[in-house]
């Protein structure tokens, strides 16, 4: 990984949600029982505690240094999925590093959303 470039970098913790009985024995077992905290942050370089990250993405090049929180290696996928939390952040770094990507982007998912607007549509 190069200092030089910028990376999308998430942590995630798991928590028992609110009401859980933690008393009980086997209480995480159950899906229903846990949350997941996200923190997600934008750094030049990648720092020492970017060792426990889950995910990673490289900005400048585009990839997925590292995803060990689900399968998915797809760096577009992954990156949507974070726009839609933290655009405002994301589309400050890109407009800069690589605007004609952030269009492309919007553009997809301006046309995602406008199909889902009309599948809703159709079934009322």
């Amino acid at each position: 990984m190069n200092n030089k470039h910028i990376y999308l970098v998430a942590f995630y913790s798991l928590k028992p949600q609110k009401g859980a009985n933690t008393q009980v024995k086997g209480w995480m077992d159950n899906p229903a029982n846990l949350r997941y905290d996200e923190k997600v942050e934008i750094t030049r370089g990648v720092k020492k505690n970017s060792a426990t990250a889950k995910i990673i993405l490289n900005l400048v090049t585009k990839t997925v240094e590292r995803n060990n929180f689900n399968d998915n290696r797809d760096f577009k996928d992954l990156f949507k999925y974070f726009f839609g939390g933290y655009h405002q952040y994301i589309t400050e770094v890109m407009k800069q590093l690589d605007p004609e990507y952030l269009t492309s982007i919007l553009d997809e998912l301006e046309a995602e959303m406008n199909a889902k607007n009309a599948e809703e549509v159709s079934t009322q």
